[in-house]
């Protein structure tokens, strides 16, 4: 029992075939594919070179991030990892001057970036600046008033008399500094800032 069709009942079915496998194909294609996001980057990190009491009369800054001839209180971009400071000058005492040396050890870190997740770009991490504050005393104001610290977001972790140790905490970060009191440079080719 084969059904005869005719040629205007094949071309129907054929018409009706495709059309139904165009609706199919057009609904398949709505769905949406899962797709995992991508991490955010780390912040950016920065320093800065302050100083208190008296401007020092040498500085190395121990890394190219600061130009040899910069300003102080202003922000230079630098990459993550461990550095180190050397600054020297004098400071009236009030009968004369006394000289004196430092050499800060730092870290600088970057905050990483939200992990990314189905569907989601995770943030990137926000930006840290760091500051270092160079004084006669280490990170002290004044010699005569050692709980003073120079800046009141450090919090004084040791201190032995020739070696302090500070963490600096602002939002989200955290900056530990090791000042080391040591003798002077004394090269006759430093220039002085």
């Amino acid at each position: 029992m084969i059904e005869k069709l005719s040629e205007e009942q094949v071309t129907r079915r054929t018409i009706n075939s495709l059309a139904a496998a165009l609706v199919i194909l057009i609904i398949s294609s709505c769905v949406k594919e899962p797709w995992y996001g991508r991490d955010g980057k780390p912040g950016d990190t920065y320093i800065s070179l302050t100083w208190q009491v008296e401007e020092p009369t040498y500085v190395d800054a121990g890394t190219h991030a600061i130009p040899p001839l910069f300003y102080y209180g202003e922000y230079y971009r630098i990459n993550p990892g461990y550095y180190e400071l050397y600054y020297e000058g004098r400071v009236w005492n009030g009968m004369s001057y006394a000289y004196y040396a430092w050499e800060v050890e730092y870290q600088i870190r970057a905050l990483a970036g939200e992990p990314g997740d189905w569907y989601y770009n995770g943030s990137d991490g926000p930006d840290n600046f760091f500051r270092i504050e160079m004084s006669p005393y280490g990170p002290y104001i004044s010699n005569d008033y050692k709980s003073v610290n120079a800046d009141e977001n450090s919090i004084v972790v040791s201190d032995n008399g020739d070696t302090i140790v500070i963490k600096q905490v602002l939002e989200g970060m955290e900056m530990v500094a090791t000042y080391k009191s040591v003798e002077r440079r004394g090269n006759s080719n430093q220039t002085e800032k």
